[in-house]
């Protein structure tokens, strides 16, 4: 049996969202989203509303490894994998390997989903317009780094700021 992928990826911002339990902006089909964000969704009323979700038209789902492969390859690329959760990589990886339309607030996910060509909404409507290359300076030396480390590799600081490159 042949199983049709989902059309979008929810993360936990749209699953938290006001904006969508108001005006209930998700597109028409079916959901997915990965067995960790649950534990993401802090208030009681998004619960109630991610609880409905399971109930109607969200399915939890796992990517398959290649995919998180590509996932944590690019956001190293960008130099957004520090500022991403597992269950951020999780959402990204799901979205890549359903070809589907990831459903997020959050920047980072939507450079990655950028990167990688992956259709993506906001709930509330704000979203970026250009991939952006992050990296990690030295407030004292000024040296830049593709990773964040606890301390400047030529320095000994330990003030890294993560700055725009690009």
């Amino acid at each position: 049996m042949i199983r049709r992928p989902p059309r979008s990826t929810l993360s936990s911002s749209s699953a938290a969202s006001d904006v969508y339990k108001r005006q209930q902006k998700h597109p028409n089909g079916e959901f997915a989203t990965v067995p960790g964000i649950k534990n993401e969704i802090v208030n009681k009323q998004s619960k109630q509303y991610f609880e409905n979700m399971l109930a109607t038209n969200l399915k939890i789902m796992k990517a398959e490894k290649s995919s998180y492969e590509i996932v944590q390859k690019q956001a190293k690329e960008t130099g957004d994998f520090d500022v991403l959760s597992r269950v951020d990589i999780d959402i990204i990886a799901l979205g890549y390997q359903c070809k589907g339309t990831i459903i997020t607030d959050d920047f980072a996910i939507q450079n990655i989903a950028l990167a990688l060509n992956i259709k993506f909404l906001s709930c509330s409507g704000k979203i970026i317009s250009e991939k952006r290359i992050w990296r990690y300076r030295c407030t004292a030396c000024g040296h830049i780094e593709k990773i964040k480390l606890k301390n400047c590799s030529v320095c000994g600081n330990e003030e890294i700021r993560r700055v725009k490159l690009k």
